[in-house]
């Protein structure tokens, strides 16, 4: 588990100032996240060792994540379904964790509206979603499940959305 998905105290979360260098930097690294630092700096027109600092700090600040993104479209037997679930506060406390944990899942978030959780399940055939899904159902805390299989990804992007 990387960083980016540890659970934080409140004293641990803290709005971190980013200004328009920063930004800059993030969006050269969302188009192209192994872009050498020398490429990033000639582009913003500053020293490499300004970039070199950037990103670290952004990174230890976990302001941003490096990672690798497949596009499950161009992999013979990777399917993904979506998952929203409406849960019992418990659900925090005894069962995101384990579902954090779990490498198939790649997304999770909190969110409002009818489902409180919403997640994306990668998986190889419909007997392992199947399985995943019954384990679900069997978790008292869990209210309602809602899945869909994920046909096609037409895009898949995540640009920055920061406030200056």
């Amino acid at each position: 588990m990387n960083d980016f998905n540890k659970s934080r105290s409140p004293e641990e979360i803290q709005e971190f100032e980013i200004d328009a260098l920063d930004l800059k930097i993030i969006e050269l690294l969302q188009s192209d996240g192994r872009a050498a630092y020398s490429s990033v700096a000639r582009e913003l027109d500053v020293p490499e060792t300004t970039i070199r600092y950037r990103v670290k700090r952004l990174l230890d600040e976990n302001v941003i994540s490096i990672s690798a993104f497949i596009n499950t479209g161009k992999i013979k037997y990777e399917n993904v379904a979506y998952i929203e679930l409406d849960v019992e506060p418990e659900f925090f406390e005894k069962t995101l964790d384990k579902l954090i944990q779990m490498k198939n899942i790649s997304y999770i978030a909190s969110a409002t509206g009818q489902f409180n959780i919403m997640m994306e399940y990668i998986y190889q055939n419909n007997e392992e979603l199947l399985n995943f899904l019954n384990w679900i159902r069997t978790q008292p805390i869990v209210k309602q499940l809602n899945s869909r299989t994920i046909l096609k990804i037409h895009k898949a992007q995540y640009p920055a959305r920061v406030k200056q």
